[in-house]
């Protein structure tokens, strides 16, 4: 080979040389910002189970969404003291648990493009026993993509993104820039929370005066001869037509899945629950639960009703308070004969479900 050709060789194998070490940097170069930017934990380490109360608000515009854990059912206190949604308020406790972000900016002068100023962003505060500070989260008004948040922790400049999407968790469904934290997106708006093998009675009664008509009485009855085993009978002692369980189990279900439209203000007026012309007794495990409503409001198309061990009040929707409104008739396992009594005559029976049972 000649002296020109090995030279040229030599040039050619130097720059590939060179070409594989540039991308060697390169590379190493590149896995080193992907460490900077690696997912750290934003909030100081806290034992969910210790939280107690949750205090959510936006800058200082309104008084805080305040839910707290009493005898270990959380309460919606600033909506009346109403019940809460237990599920999802230990889904935002998880949530926070587990917040891992990726450093974004530093610096308070950047704040405002986050829209994470103390002044407009959402606060979550977790507090313990006697109030005791367990986390402070500041929530930017916006987005990080399509379904990510800003976040930083109360008194720090360090923003981080994180991929949560804190606006569903927060409950809030409208414009984020422009919304409000709110007391209703917590409330427990079911009515009735059964299992339907432990139920034993359901009974109603319609109310006029002082004269009450059991329209609907169904009662479970053990087999002696086999625990294990058990029957569903009329109260009434002229309901002498077949009973269908399996009616009796939807219209379980039916009540389990009831939901009212929101929690009302328990001292106004105008709801008729003074005294009830309507109520719903059912006993499961021995203990009784009791909803009662007041009449219809015709205009509107709801009604107002009230489990009678509880103070929080509902309003819930005309139609759905038809799933509920059921006599003896709806249970009959076939058709009911012509002419058959489907109501008895009003009544002068005091034996009405005593509300003494647990709130539903």
């Amino acid at each position: 080979m000649k002296p020109k050709q090995i030279l040229i060789l030599g040039v050619i194998l130097g720059v590939l040389a060179l070409g594989i070490l540039l991308k060697a940097w390169v590379r190493s170069a590149g896995e080193g910002s992907v460490s900077d930017t690696r997912a750290v934990s934003v909030l100081p380490d806290f034992d969910p189970v210790k939280v107690e109360r949750i205090l959510i608000a936006r800058g200082s515009q309104v008084a805080p969404v305040e839910l707290a854990n009493e005898n270990g059912a959380w309460k919606v206190k600033s909506l009346w003291n109403a019940p809460a949604n237990s599920v999802k308020v230990e889904n935002l406790i998880r949530q926070l648990h587990s917040i891992h972000g990726e450093l974004r900016a530093t610096g308070k002068e950047l704040l405002k493009d986050f829209g994470i100023e103390d002044a407009d962003s959402f606060s979550i505060r977790l507090l313990g026993n006697g109030d005791k500070p367990l986390a402070d989260l500041r929530v930017g008004t916006k987005k990080s993509g399509a379904a990510g948040s800003f976040v930083r922790k109360a008194g720090g400049s360090d923003v981080y993104g994180v991929d949560m999407d804190l606006a569903d968790a927060l409950g809030i469904y409208t414009g984020f820039e422009t919304a409000k934290p709110k007391g209703d997106v917590w409330a427990d708006l079911s009515l009735f929370r059964l299992d339907p093998e432990k139920v034993t009675r359901i009974e109603l009664y319609l109310s006029k005066g002082d004269e009450n008509t059991r329209v609907l009485g169904l009662a479970r009855e053990v087999d002696p001869k086999d625990p294990g085993k058990s029957s569903w009978k009329y109260l009434r002692e002229e309901m002498r037509l077949p009973v269908d369980p399996d009616k009796i189990m939807r219209f379980i279900a039916t009540m389990n899945s009831v939901r009212a439209e929101k929690v009302v203000d328990p001292s106004g007026r105008g709801y008729g629950l003074e005294k009830p012309v309507w109520r719903l007794g059912v006993t499961e495990d021995g203990k009784e639960k009791v909803l009662g409503a007041g009449p219809k409001n015709t205009a509107e198309n709801r009604c107002y009703v009230r489990g009678l061990a509880g103070a929080s009040v509902f309003s819930l929707a005309g139609a759905y308070f038809e799933d509920l409104n059921k006599d003896d008739t709806n249970f009959v396992k076939d058709a009911v004969p012509p002419g058959f009594a489907k109501v008895p005559p009003l009544q002068k029976d005091k034996t009405l479900p005593s509300g003494a049972g647990q709130n539903p």
